[in-house]
């Protein structure tokens, strides 16, 4: 990334604007910052973008500040720049519109995204205002305000060599979109389509995305888009769009049922907005070809730079411009000027919507180094054809497109010199050019046909000419260059083959079909998926058949991926056919997973929205109506159950998960008892407990009681009992947990389950397990009988404190803390006696907790201990001290306490300063917060990221805290919350720390990860891996302080404090 220190702050208003503060921002050296307007000039500013001359328009979206998000008061300003100079003229060239989030400038007229409306403006007498407004389409997307504010819309436009208008679609979808010429499109979710300018022409080019606002084409039609996710901390994804591609927002990218195309890359915590590619040549070099996007959460523009790999691309980024502070930066939307040397940037200026307040800025960003040579000059419209042919070799992609729409127009003329052109041996760029130069005369032509050149073409030496060349047969849906773009399936370049692939699928001939299954063995993910979706548009199953018979075996992996999912009863045979006939059984199992879904079908989607947060969940349309091969498929899955391989078997298992299939149920009853292979019936005892079948349960007591069978079929079938209804079981239960030669996992289970049932029986069963000589079991039936309130539970626990394994003692602290904090006065003041009778530094904790006890009794029992833990306490505190740890009022009553120890001085120091805890807890107290919320900033490891160091379930990497799984039952809402602002306050958190100073004076603190002879390796709080050697090791103790940072409070809002608290109750 840039550094701030490379950034040069440069300040250049363009005029004064009266009582405007000066406001810059920072960006690369060589570069500078203009302030062109502010407010009241300029108010929320949503979308810009230049005409031919480099005037700028900018649009202004008031509907979503101050609204109402439903009335069309949105316009858009034109600034005219002065030639020599003097300042710029500006004029409100069009008001009354919808949401403005897409701009583009095409043959004198200003075409608008304003969804659900497309309008083309003119201003025919040149005063700076449209006297022509043409209402092109009405139906892009839902009303104004449907959902709230105007987001996740229809929004940026960019026009593409090829003539179309690529447009960025937001996940709000298009119901039902009817171009001019009634060509209709309808989306669900978001991604992006195309069409031509006039609005005719509509097709969907990509989809599974969630809200990219803008599509930023480079040089050679490549389609980028800025996109984020809506959870593990909205991250954000560089996405390369190709048609036919599937990107899988939002039900798959996370669970991956079914497959979808990567991203170019994910690059950290954002919210997407506008961008563009830089294709003119007035900056350096390596800026030319960059992406540049809008990052209007993190206050940024970044800068990817696109390198190719395979048919796709990777990325690495760079920050390009941010803010200085002079006030809220919040880049919505950027352009670059056609001569290259400008990129004008639309500030939002405001973090947030839907408020009355009037902010925007307009800025400016020109380079102003001496890297790069003037460029060459430019042609006019009217010089003559050679001027044009040449202007096709200019540097600038501004330049290159005006000459390409120009030599269009000359119409027959041109013809032969823009085939000498593509043949010749001229720059790739200018071949590329002189393809759609073609492709447009054959719209001014009617008998023009580049058929021949282009599939000549295909055999060019660069790989981008033959690219453009695939692309351009497949968009015209040349059936003739169907056996050319068949043989370019076997290209040496895999964007070659992907393009091919389109091609073919695009032109939909029958006999295209062999060649691509061919293909299938394709090594490049973006290609193989290609050639997957043009089997799936060209629809010729028949043959399926028998290349599965005859091909190796990728080819038929990749025939099943293109199987899955079809509503076709041809499909639906060949799939049924080979998962009988089929000798590998995980491509039976393929089969059947493809069969199954398409079990059912959704009804069509006519409208609506998932809401902002969709990731992962099930389909907002379940399928649920029957349709022809409904019966095929249900008994094809109740027939999978009985398959001779267990794969088959367990394949069938997972499907009857998500898919109802009638009388299934005695068949997976029968397989936990019944099946040969142990996983098959984990599996069966799974999906039965899931599904709450309560008629197996006196199975699974059996199976969990017999001594003959495995310990993990005996573990699976006793948590499935305790999942359903353990009150109902609870003698059995109880009697395993008595059970003395029961496998001690087993035995863990059932304490589990004895604490949520209760009662005399149950706490007598955990008693007898506290002096247990499994260690696992003495600390697991710690925790339970501190859960069930255990009859004097402090004369019980205490001793347990110098049991000799660390576990069991780690159990007794964290047991007694809760117990001391949560119990009733009598128990609070029994637990704290008995740790006062033996003073322990670990139990400090408990010690500082009952300093403020309502009880004098356990009040003077705290005391008495502290003092005679005396100085062993006293790094302890001073460190929670510099933490900020210690609430004001145990501040104060540790301060009367060691008022003549002069160590404990630091108590009447004024602490580091940090936002009041006591402002989270009553904020997290009083509000509920948001479960799903909460788990992506506890995921987010870029962020706050608890999952640096913890886990749950099992799930995470670093294991450095303890397994969070199961919290939210054990401990009460409040305990939770103080556990975060005050963890060396309490033993939730309770793996030791150790300290470790080094010859050199450097201090290391962390779990220990691993230690030897010769030497130890710590991770440290925020995940890092330390290693020091032994002979570097000067001093090594042990803390009694949790290692989890003081309040991850710190960095964070109200409510996300509040949603971390709600994910961490939900972990039950």
């Amino acid at each position: 990334m840039i550094s701030f220190r490379s950034c040069t702050l440069l300040i250049c208003g363009l005029f004064a604007l009266p009582g405007a503060d000066s406001l810059a921002q920072q960006v690369p050296a060589g570069f500078k910052v203009d302030l062109v307007y502010g407010v009241p000039d300029i108010e929320h500013p949503s979308a810009v973008t230049c005409d031919s001359e480099g005037n700028l328009f900018v649009g202004e979206d008031p509907m979503d500040m101050r609204g109402p998000a439903t009335e069309p008061i949105d316009r858009i300003v034109l600034i005219r720049w002065d030639k020599d100079g003097g300042p710029p003229v500006k004029t409100v060239f069009c008001e009354n519109l919808s949401a403005v989030f897409g701009m583009l400038w095409y043959q004198d007229a200003l075409y608008v995204m304003n969804a659900p409306y497309y309008t083309m403006l003119k201003d025919t007498d040149g005063d700076g205002v449209a006297d022509v407004r043409e209402e092109l389409c009405d139906s892009f997307g839902h009303a104004p305000g449907a959902f709230g504010l105007n987001n996740h819309v229809p929004s940026g436009m960019r026009l593409g060599m090829d003539g179309f208008v690529y447009v960025a679609l937001g996940d709000k979808g298009l119901p039902k979109a009817i171009g001019a010429d009634g060509s209709t499109i309808t989306l669900e979710g978001g991604g992006v389509f195309r069409m031509r300018p006039d609005a005719t022409q509509l097709e969907i080019v990509s989809h599974g995305i969630r809200n990219n606002m803008d599509v930023a084409l480079d040089q050679f039609d490549n389609i980028f888009t800025f996109d984020n996710d809506d959870d593990y901390g909205w991250w954000m994804r560089v996405i390369h769009h190709v048609p036919t591609g599937y990107y899988g927002y939002p039900y798959d990218y996370r669970s991956h049922r079914n497959p979808f195309l990567p991203p170019v890359g994910e690059f950290g915590s954002g919210t997407a907005c506008g961008g563009a590619c830089y294709r003119e040549a007035a900056w350096p070099a390596q800026y030319q070809g960059n992406a540049f996007f809008c990052d209007w959460g993190e206050s940024k523009i970044e800068r990817y730079t696109l390198t190719k790999k395979g048919a796709s691309f990777e990325a690495q980024v760079d920050d390009f411009m941010l803010g200085d502070g002079s006030g809220d930066f919040r880049p919505i939307d950027l352009c670059f000027s056609p001569d290259g040397k400008h990129m004008y940037v639309a500030d939002w200026n405001q973090a947030g919507g839907g408020t009355p307040d009037k902010v925007g800025r307009l800025f400016r960003v020109t380079y102003v180094g001496d890297e790069v040579p003037s460029e060459p000059a430019r042609a006019t419209d009217a010089d003559p054809l050679d001027a044009q042919l040449r202007a096709l070799a200019h540097p600038a992609h501004h330049e290159r497109m005006r000459a390409q729409q120009r030599l269009a127009q000359y119409g027959q003329t041109a013809v032969d010199p823009i085939a000498e052109l593509l043949k010749s041996d001229q720059r790739v760029l200018v071949r590329v050019h002189a393809i759609w130069t073609q492709n447009a005369l054959t719209n001014e032509l009617a008998d023009f046909d580049p058929t021949p050149q282009w599939t000549a073409a295909l055999r060019d030496a660069d790989a981008e000419v033959r690219c453009q060349a695939a692309r351009a047969l497949g968009n015209r849906r040349v059936v003739a260059a169907r056996a050319d773009l068949a043989a370019a399936l076997k290209d040496s370049a895999p964007a070659v083959r992907m393009q091919a692939a389109i091609a073919l699928g695009r032109i939909g001939q029958a006999d295209s079909a062999n060649a691509l299954y061919e293909a299938l063995a394709e090594q490049d993910v973006v290609a193989c998926f290609t050639i997957v979706e043009a089997l799936r548009a060209i629809g010729n199953w028949p043959l399926a058949l028998s290349h599965l018979r005859t091909a190796d075996k990728p080819i038929r992996d990749g025939i099943l991926q293109a199987l899955a999912g079809v509503f076709d009863i041809t499909a639906i045979d060949v799939l049924n056919q080979w998962l009988h006939e089929a000798a590998d059984p995980t491509e039976r199992a393929a089969a059947l997973r493809a069969l199954a879904r398409v079990h059912r079908q959704a009804d069509p989607y006519t409208g609506g929205w998932w809401g902002g947060k969709a990731a992962g969940g099930q389909p907002a349309r379940p399928q649920e109506h029957t349709w022809a091969a409904t019966a095929v498929v249900l008994e094809a899955i109740a027939a999978g159950l009985q398959q001779d391989s267990p794969q088959v078997r367990i394949a069938a298992l997972d499907i009857l998960r998500e898919v109802p299939v009638p009388d299934a149920l005695p068949k997976v009853r029968r397989m936990v008892t019944d099946d040969a292979d142990q996983e098959v019936r984990l599996r069966a005892i799974q999906l039965l407990a899931d599904v709450k079948d309560t008629e197996i349960v006196p199975s699974l007591l059996r199976l969990a009681a017999d001594n003959a069978v495995g310990a993990p079929l005996r573990e699976a079938a006793l948590r499935a009992v305790v999942a359903g209804d353990a009150t109902s079981y609870g003698q059995q239960i109880t009697q395993i947990a008595l059970t003395d030669d029961a496998p001690a996992n087993l035995v863990a289970i059932a304490l589990d389950a004895l604490v949520y049932m209760g009662g005399d029986e149950a706490k007598q069963a955990i008693a007898k397990r506290l002096d247990d000589p499994h260690a696992l079991l003495r600390a697991k039936a710690i925790d339970a009988y501190a859960q069930v309130h255990g009859d004097d539970i402090a004369s019980r626990i205490v001793p347990l404190l110098q049991d000799p394994d660390m576990s069991v003692q780690r159990a007794a602290l964290s047991a007694l803390s809760v117990v001391a904090d949560v119990a009733d006065e009598a128990t609070r003041c029994q637990v704290i006696k008995a740790l006062a009778a033996a003073p322990d530094q670990r139990a400090l904790p408990c010690y500082l907790t009952a300093l403020l006890d309502s009880n004098k009794e356990t009040q003077v029992a705290a005391c008495s201990t502290l003092v005679a833990l005396g100085d062993s306490i006293c790094n302890d505190l001073h460190t929670m001290h510099d933490r900020n740890e210690l609430a004001a009022s145990v501040r104060r009553e540790l301060t009367k306490l060691f008022a003549t120890n002069s160590q404990f001085d630091f108590l009447r120091e004024v602490p580091p300063a940090k936002m009041e805890p006591a402002a989270y807890e009553e904020y997290a107290r009083d509000h509920h917060g948001d479960q799903q919320r909460g788990q992506q900033l506890f995921a987010n490891t870029k962020g706050i990221g608890c999952i640096k160091c913890h886990v749950v379930g099992g799930v995470g990497e670093a294991n450095i805290g303890p397994d969070l799984l199961g919290v939210g039952a054990r401990y009460p809402r409040r305990e939770l919350i103080r556990s975060v602002l005050e963890p060396s306050n309490r033993i939730l958190i309770d793996f030791e720390v150790v300290v470790v100073e080094t010859t050199d004076g450097l201090i290391h603190q962390g779990m220990i990860r691993n230690q030897t002879p010769s030497g130890i390796e710590l991770i440290t709080p925020d995940g890092k891996i330390v290693s020091v050697a032994a002979n570097e090791i000067e001093a090594q103790v042990t803390s009694n302080l949790s290692p989890m940072p003081n309040g991850l409070a710190d960095g964070m809002t109200l409510q996300n404090f509040a949603d971390i608290i709600a994910y961490l109750e939900s972990l039950k």
